[in-house]
Formats: C-alpha cells, structure tokens, sequence
C-alpha cells in the first residue's frame, strides 16, 4: 500500500476506536468520549499469549490498522473513510468462521 492510503487509514482508525468505545459504555459516558480522550480508555495490553503464541488484542489500534488494511485490499474501489465498525465486525465474524480452531 502506498503512504497516501496508509495515511487515509491511520485517520480512521480512532473514528473506529471511538465508536467501538461508545458502545461499550451507558449514553451518558458515551457523550464524553471523544477523540482527544479515547487513547486513556483503551486497555493497555495490545497482546494476548493463548496456544503459545502472541496475537493482537481486538480493538488495539494496531488490530484496527490491520483489518482496515484487510478490508481496503479487498475492496480497493470503495473509499476508505466509509469503513465502519460494523465493517470491522463483520470482518471479525468471517475470520471466525474461517478459523474455529482457535
């Protein structure tokens, strides 16, 4: 990917992280979080060690990157800021699917 679309998708990667944020929380704390206070909110361990190996935690702003990337790949005609976190779901639910042996 060249920079430009990687640029593309590092901007919606807190768009994506604040929305996934909101539905975490009741409506009135959802006003609150905003994109200059997500970063706080976010858990701080970005890897989980299962089956003895290392894997990104979901929602990790590098796992957001990397599914955005993945969802760009496969459809390269649709602009990247009209990805969502219901895209993002969606991609998750397929790779589970796909691999139920984890």
């Amino acid at each position: 990917m060249n920079r430009k679309t990687i640029k593309q998708i590092n901007k919606q990667v807190p768009l994506i992280l604040v929305a996934w944020l909101r539905t975490l929380v009741s409506e009135e704390e959802a006003k609150m979080i905003t994109l200059n206070n997500y970063k706080e909110l976010l858990p701080d361990q970005t890897h989980v060690f299962s089956n003895n190996k290392f894997f990104l935690s979901t929602f990790s702003p590098r796992w957001v990157r990397k599914k955005l990337k993945g969802l760009v790949a496969t459809n390269p005609n649709r602009p990247i800021n009209s990805f969502t976190l219901e895209d993002i779901k969606a991609e998750m639910q397929t790779w589970k699917m796909i691999n139920r042996d984890f």
